[in-house]
C-alpha cells in the first residue's frame, strides 16, 4: 500500500508530531502532577483527552470536500447528522475519560491496580465500552445514527 503523499510534507509532519507532543504532555501532567507522582487529577486528565476526541471527531472529509451537483439539501441534511453524531461520539469520549480519571484517583481496596501500561491500556478500554454501552442504550444515539445512515444513503442518491 503505498504511503499517503500529505506525509512527505515536513509541514504536516511537523504539525502532526507537535500536536502528539501537546497531548503526551497535558496527558503527563494530569497524571504525574506539578509536584511529582500522585493520585491523578481528574479535571486535568479529563481535558487532556477532551481537546483531542473533540478534534478527532469533528467533521471532515466528506463535510470539507462540499456538496455534489444537485445534492445540496442532501449535503445539508449529511452535514447536520454528521455533526450531531460527532457531537455524540465527543460525549462518550468525555464520558470515558472521566470514568478512567475517577478509577485513577480512587484509592485503597477498590482501586484498580495499575503497575504497568498493559493494565492502564485495559483500564482505559473498560472505561471506553462502559461509555459506549451507556450511550448506546439511548434513544438520542439511535436516532443519530439513523439520521446519519439516512443522510448518507440520501446524499448518494441524490450524487448518482
Amino acid at each position: 500500500m503505498p504511503m499517503d503523499e500529505r506525509f512527505l510534507d515536513p509541514l504536516i509532519l511537523q504539525r502532526t508530531l507537535n500536536q502528539y507532543a501537546q497531548g503526551f504532555a497535558a496527558l503527563a501532567g494530569a497524571t504525574w502532577g506539578p509536584h511529582g507522582p500522585g493520585p491523578a487529577d481528574p479535571d486535568a486528565l479529563r481535558q487532556a483527552f477532551a481537546s483531542g476526541y473533540q478534534q478527532l471527531f469533528a467533521p471532515s472529509g466528506l463535510a470539507a470536500a462540499g456538496p455534489a451537483s444537485g445534492s445540496g439539501a442532501a449535503f445539508e441534511q449529511y452535514q447536520r447528522a454528521a455533526a450531531r453524531s460527532a457531537g455524540l461520539a465527543s460525549s462518550i469520549a468525555a464520558d470515558a475519560g472521566r470514568r478512567l480519571a475517577q478509577a485513577l484517583a480512587a484509592s485503597g481496596t477498590d482501586a484498580p491496580p495499575i503497575t504497568s501500561l498493559r493494565e492502564l491500556q485495559a483500564l482505559w478500554i473498560d472505561c471506553g465500552e462502559a461509555a459506549y454501552a451507556e450511550a448506546a442504550r439511548r434513544e438520542e444515539f439511535a436516532l443519530a445514527q439513523a439520521e446519519l445512515l439516512m443522510a448518507l444513503v440520501e446524499l448518494r442518491a441524490a450524487s448518482a
